[in-house]
C-alpha cells in the first residue's frame, strides 16, 4: 500500500491518496471512478466492478475558505489517479442551490424559476441540471458553476454528474423498502448544517437542510421535524452520519435523550476494501460510500 501526500507542495491545500495491493494503473480502463465534490474539498474512490472491491481512494481539501471551485481544477490535475482513463466516471456534487420536487410538477425548461421560487437565484455563469430519482418519483433540480461542469466534461470520459441528494434519497428508499418500522429519518451532519431525508410508508415525505450552530440546534430540529410530520419518536428509526467521530459523538448522545431508535449510518458490507479504510465504521458518505472530506 502506497501513501502519498502533496500537502507541502501547494499552499492552503492538502491531499492524501491510498492505493491498495490490487490497484493496477494499467487496468484503469476496467475500473469505475467515483468523485464527490464539495465547495472546499473532493473525495474520490476507485472501484473494481469485477472484484466488487475498492482498490484506491483519496481526498483533497483547501484550507482557505476564501478559495473557490476554480482552484480545484489545478488540484484535480495534480492527482495521479484522476488523470487516467476509466470505464465509467461518476461525479457527485453537493451544490447548495438545489431543490426536490415531484416528477409530475417538473419542467426541465423552468429549473431557473423553480430554484428562484425556493430562494436560489441563478446566473448565466451556472448550468442548470436535474436528476430523476425513480424510487421516489421525484426530481432533484440544481445549479452548478458552468466552468466546473465543462471542466469535468472535458477532463473525464464516460462521465455522469449527479447531485448528492439524488443518491441519498435513492439509497434511503432502497435500503428501507422492507423493514419493521414505517418511518425513517436519515441525517447527514455537515459543518454547521444538516441534511435530512424523511421516509414514511416507503414514500418520500421531506428533504431539507437546517442550519445547526450548536448541538442543541441539531436536536431541536430533529425533534421539531418529527412532531411537525405528525409522527411519534418511538415509531421513527433515525440514522445519523456525516461529520461525526464515533458512536459517542455529542450529537448522538444528546439525541438519544429524546429519541429511542438512533443509530450510526455505517458503510455496508457488500463492498470489499483493498486497504485499511480509515472511515469504515462511522463516517458518512454518499454514492458508493466515498469518505467525507470536511
Amino acid at each position: 500500500m502506497a501513501t502519498k501526500s502533496r500537502e507541502t507542495e501547494i499552499p492552503n491545500f492538502r491531499s492524501h491518496e491510498v492505493k491498495g495491493k490490487h490497484y493496477r494503473p494499467e487496468l484503469s480502463s476496467t475500473y469505475h471512478l467515483v468523485i464527490q465534490i464539495r465547495s472546499m474539498s473532493a473525495g474520490y474512490a476507485v472501484l473494481d466492478p469485477i472484484m466488487n472491491t475498492y482498490v484506491a481512494y483519496g481526498f483533497m481539501a483547501m484550507r482557505n475558505e476564501d478559495l473557490n471551485y476554480a482552484l480545484q481544477e489545478e488540484y484535480i490535475l495534480r492527482q495521479e489517479i484522476l488523470t487516467r482513463d476509466y470505464r465509467k466516471v461518476t461525479v457527485v456534487v453537493d451544490s447548495k442551490k438545489r431543490t426536490v420536487l415531484p416528477r409530475s410538477f417538473f419542467d426541465a425548461q423552468k429549473i431557473k424559476e423553480v430554484l428562484a421560487f425556493v430562494g436560489y437565484n441563478t446566473t448565466d455563469d451556472e448550468v442548470l441540471l436535474s436528476d430523476e430519482v425513480e424510487l421516489s418519483r421525484s426530481v432533484v433540480a440544481y445549479a452548478l458553476p458552468k466552468f466546473l461542469y465543462f471542466f469535468l466534461k472535458t477532463q473525464f470520459k464516460n462521465l455522469t454528474v449527479h447531485h448528492t441528494l439524488s443518491s441519498e434519497i435513492g439509497a434511503m428508499l432502497l435500503k428501507h423498502t422492507s423493514t419493521d418500522m414505517d418511518s425513517k429519518l436519515r441525517i447527514r451532519v455537515g459543518k454547521r448544517y444538516m441534511d435530512v431525508v424523511l421516509v414514511s410508508n416507503n414514500k418520500l415525505q421531506l428533504v431539507n437542510r437546517f442550519n445547526i450552530p450548536s448541538v442543541n440546534d441539531f436536536v431541536y430540529n430533529v425533534v421539531n421535524l418529527i412532531g411537525q410530520a405528525g409522527l411519534k419518536e418511538k415509531d421513527v428509526k433515525i440514522e445519523v452520519g456525516g461529520a461525526i467521530s464515533s458512536v459517542e459523538d455529542e450529537h448522538l448522545e444528546l439525541l438519544r435523550r429524546f429519541a429511542s431508535h438512533v443509530d450510526v449510518d455505517r458503510i455496508p458490507q457488500y463492498y470489499n476494501y483493498d486497504f485499511p479504510h480509515p472511515e469504515q465504521e462511522y463516517r458518512y458518505s454518499t454514492l458508493f460510500r466515498i469518505p467525507t472530506c470536511e
